[in-house]
């Protein structure tokens, strides 16, 4: 076989592996973006990192390109990558040295500030984990031994770090309720 010939059998069998690998990127991206821009929401606190790590997430899965056993493998590796690249992003040296900006002094420019309710605004003063955990388990269904195993912690570090979420939550909301 002539050796431009045997260059285009070559080329469009990579073809081929990058269509399918482009194909199930797509997918998972459209079936999890929203669960993942959620997660990184909650732990990032603010819309536009919160997009900035979703998108890094799936360029993650793009340059690994992992091989999953099941669509639940595939979902806790994207949880669990979130979780990592959001703590990860709260590391960096710039990131301590941002000024927090009042949304609310805004206005006066003819800004809309959005209207948040009273969980929402108790919910961000939580701690990323605590947000996590929470999120998890109300939003995401995952039982706490599931979210242990998930997030690479003792069953019982998870019961406590959900106990003192949900009471952090209760004194920022004023609620008086006991366990």
């Amino acid at each position: 076989m002539k050796r431009p010939e045997l260059r285009k059998k070559e080329n469009a069998v990579e073809d081929g592996v990058s269509e399918q690998v482009e194909d199930r990127i797509i997918d998972a991206y459209e079936r999890h973006i929203d669960m993942v821009y959620r997660i990184c929401f909650s732990m990032m606190g603010n819309q536009q990192d919160a997009e900035d790590v979703a998108q890094t997430v799936f360029i993650t899965l793009m340059e690994s390109n992992p091989g999953f056993m099941s669509a639940e493998h595939e979902k806790a590796w994207l949880i669990v990558t979130a979780k990592n690249k959001c703590v990860d992003l709260h590391r960096k040296w710039w990131k301590k040295k941002v000024v927090r900006f009042d949304s609310s002094r805004m206005e006066w420019f003819g800004a809309e500030t959005p209207q948040y309710s009273e969980v929402a605004d108790a919910l961000k003063k939580l701690s990323s984990t605590h947000r996590l955990l929470l999120y998890l388990h109300y939003y995401e269904g995952y039982k706490l031994a599931e979210i242990a195993i998930m997030l690479n912690l003792n069953l019982n570090t998870v019961k406590t770090k959900m106990r003192s979420a949900k009471k952090r939550l209760r004194l920022e909301i004023g609620d008086d309720f006991h366990e």
